[in-house]
């Protein structure tokens, strides 16, 4: 099995005018594992003060199917934001992913 990195280079920004950092992982497979792969998606704030991460054991099993309204949610809901915080990810964001 392999991995797959994408940095989201977009500028995000939450309704407060602060700055977010996203990048998803994926486990790669065979042909037609995909959806029973893992996904995790890192973020952290532009301060690097709040670093966390969401992970799916099976990549079928994410509800938020919709890219652009999980990453709301985690810039913008502090209650949800809160329950995947994890400090432990801050050394993930040494590689070099532009």
């Amino acid at each position: 099995m392999s991995e797959f990195w994408s940095y989201d280079k977009l500028k995000r920004l939450d309704n407060d005018g602060k700055r977010w950092h996203f990048v998803s992982r994926r486990i790669l497979g065979g042909i037609g594992e995909s959806d029973n792969l893992p996904y995790e998606l890192y973020f952290r704030d532009e301060e690097r003060t709040e670093f966390g991460l969401l992970r799916f054991e099976k990549s079928k099993d994410n509800p938020y199917r919709n890219y652009e309204v999980l990453i709301t949610k985690i810039m913008n809901n502090a209650e949800f934001r809160k329950t995947l915080m994890n400090p432990e990810t801050e050394n993930i964001w040494n590689k070099n992913w532009k």
